[in-house]
């Protein structure tokens, strides 16, 4: 019996956590009016999954959020500028391929539709590489897609996921305001972590193995 409360009781405790989480990321987001406040409202998020995926789960939710999100606000909302960039310029140009009938136009959906697996890839990866890696923007964009790249397994892992997430707030639509952002942020930076391990153990092999 002493299990089972037990258990309950860890159970009601991340309940509790990811819909505070939750909570945050909507009042953070709406506080930068939504265009202003997404980008840091999310990195402030995944700062704080990083912290309980590395079992850090008894810092004060509330302080390490708020410090993270003024911190990264201007640097997020430059790597949130560029994404809405690339994704406008992505919209545009498959307006203009389907407005115009052109072959070589037509020809240019297939680089584009590699430009937009390769951006999906980069995005499942760049809030967790950013929050995770003290690098450049540059090589916060660059080190995702490799990521992503070099550990297929984890990246079906985060898609899956995404979809079963996505899949349950369909069913219950309530979920999305109470868990849909804090859990999926939990669940991909839980994976990411899982991939960022794994390079770094390929690392140490080739250098272990240039060494030798």
């Amino acid at each position: 019996m002493t299990i089972i409360n037990s258990f309950l009781y860890k159970l009601c405790e991340w309940i509790m956590r990811f819909a505070y989480l939750n909570l945050l990321w909507i009042a953070f987001t709406l506080l930068g009016f939504i265009v202003a406040g997404i980008f840091p409202a999310t990195v402030a998020m995944f700062t704080v999954t990083r912290k309980w995926v590395m079992k850090e789960t008894e810092i004060p939710i509330f302080h390490s959020y708020f410090q993270a999100f003024k911190r990264e606000w201007l640097k997020s909302n430059i790597v949130g500028g560029i994404f809405v960039s690339i994704v406008a310029f992505i919209y545009l140009e498959f307006t203009i391929i389907n407005k115009y009938n052109y072959v070589l136009l037509q020809f240019s959906k297939y680089p584009l539709l590699l430009l937009v697996i390769l951006c999906s890839l980069m995005v499942l990866y760049v809030f967790p590489t950013y929050v995770h890696y003290q690098v450049n923007l540059l090589k916060v964009l660059k080190n995702s897609l490799f990521i992503s790249l070099v550990n297929p397994f984890w990246t079906t892992v985060m898609v899956l996921s995404l979809i079963l997430i996505y899949s349950l707030i369909r069913i219950l639509p309530s979920l999305l305001f109470i868990f849909g952002a804090s859990v999926s942020s939990f669940v991909l930076m839980w994976a990411s972590y899982q991939a960022f391990l794994n390079v770094q153990i390929k690392q140490e092999k080739q250098k272990s193995a240039v060494e030798n």
